[in-house]
């Protein structure tokens, strides 16, 4: 019930099955939640639970490129000028891509921690990578060369490059620090509050917060105009050269005037978290728990996605355990056949040892578990978690408290499984 360890895979007859002809599509293609974005041009890349990373035409809403190289969730991705893109994940890799590639041009080797964030320099000669670890690597892109600082006390939580070359970062340890091309200190100054992502806004530095606000930094950390937009963290941002995006944990997404602040528009871009934001011109890209990436106007928040992106929850008969599935629907099917979403097919679990549902790949580390599933089972995991549970899985930490949720939920997987 894990999230996959996948070696690397890419069909053209999935990326056929991804394209969708015509203009204005919202981006359809990841079997789970969606945590990565990035924008340039006409191109976009995501990074998903599912293990891929997919770099889309936004203009016809087509997959030109589809990987599964990471062991784990694709946390971070850049696109280079030049058309080459990069993506980094759960393992602590960071990867290197021509467009219709089969392997990376480089990777790195896994890393002691989980990367979270990504940042390329103006030239497109440097990708700094953050670690969940607290550390920063600078890898060269001509020569391969990574060199390692250790950025932050705990999880760095975003990364941005300056004009000038100086790269910045921010972390749960409440530290902003700006670094210059050689990863000498050049600033540093304290966090009000914890952190959950920055960008860069026409060389001011924009950082939302866990209390659910927006705040404009010099690049020395000096505090500029703050925006308290919510009393939910917000989780994500992002940024233009007009406006800059912030989403928050509820669904809600704002774009703000880049200099004061002040909001140009609210939109309801989800019904759980926006995980990721991404913004060029007139166009903004949400995307979150269901797998879909939303399309936006940036002027004035109108939706110009065409596609249908209601999450999938295979059937609902009305009952109380059909409601809790469908926060499982975002990963997993009820279809024997479909396993194609970022967690197995859960048809006919019941009965079954863990990590033996045929088609599918499991991590070592869930295949040496021994469970077999039942409804007791089933119920347990989600009472005491995936990380006390399933060590070793790729799932979300994530619990029901209820007891009779879990019941109802039980009772549902087994009536879809008949």
């Amino acid at each position: 019930m894990g999230l996959p360890f996948r070696s690397l895979t890419l069909a053209a007859g999935l990326v056929a099955s991804l394209s969708v002809p015509g203009a204005a599509q919202d981006l359809l293609g990841h079997g789970g939640p969606v945590g990565a974005l990035a924008l340039e041009g006409a191109r976009a890349l995501s990074g998903g639970f599912d293990t891929r990373a997919i770099l889309w035409d936004v203009e016809t809403g087509a997959a030109h490129t589809v990987t599964r190289f990471h062991d784990g969730n694709v946390t971070a991705v850049a696109l280079f000028p030049d058309g080459r893109f990069a993506t980094a994940g759960q393992d602590g890799r960071i990867a290197l891509w021509h467009p219709g590639a089969r392997v990376p041009d480089l990777a790195t080797g896994h890393g002691v921690s989980a990367i979270a964030a990504l940042a390329l320099s103006p030239d497109g000669a440097r990708l700094a990578a953050g670690f969940w670890d607290g550390t920063i690597s600078v890898l060269d892109v001509a020569s391969g060369a990574v060199a390692q600082a250790q950025g932050h006390a705990d999880r760095v939580t975003g990364l941005g490059y300056l004009a000038s070359g100086d790269l910045v970062s921010v972390g749960s340890d409440l530290r902003f620090v700006r670094w210059g091309p050689d990863m000498t200190l050049a600033a540093r100054a304290d966090l009000p509050d914890l952190p959950n992502g920055l960008a860069i806004s026409n060389d001011r530095v924009a950082v939302v917060f866990a209390e659910g606000a927006l705040r404009l930094f010099s690049p020395d950390g000096v505090l500029l105009p703050e925006r308290f937009l919510t009393d939910r963290p917000l989780v994500s941002v992002a940024s233009s050269s007009d406006g800059v995006a912030a989403g928050a944990i509820d669904g809600s997404v704002w774009m703000l005037e880049p200099a004061e602040l002040t909001e140009r528009f609210r939109i309801e871009a989800a019904q759980g978290p926006v995980w990721a934001l991404a913004t060029r011109g007139a166009l903004l890209l949400s995307a979150g728990a269901d797998g879909a990436i939303r399309r936006w106007s940036a002027r004035d928040g109108t939706a110009q996605g065409t596609g249908n992106s209601t999450a999938r929850t295979d059937f609902d008969d009305g009952s109380r355990g059909a409601e809790v599935w469908r926060a499982c629907a975002v990963c997993h099917s009820l279809d024997p056949e479909d396993q194609s979403r970022a967690g197995p097919s859960l048809h006919g679990i019941f009965g079954q040892r863990i990590a033996t549902q045929p088609g599918f790949e499991y991590s070592e580390a869930l295949q040496t578990l021994d469970i077999v599933w039942t409804p007791r089972t089933v119920a347990e995991l989600f009472e005491f978690g995936p990380e006390a549970y399933t060590p070793g899985s790729r799932m979300p930490e994530q619990r029901i408290a209820s007891e009779s949720d879990r019941q109802a939920l039980v009772e549902f997987i087994a009536r879809a499984s008949r």
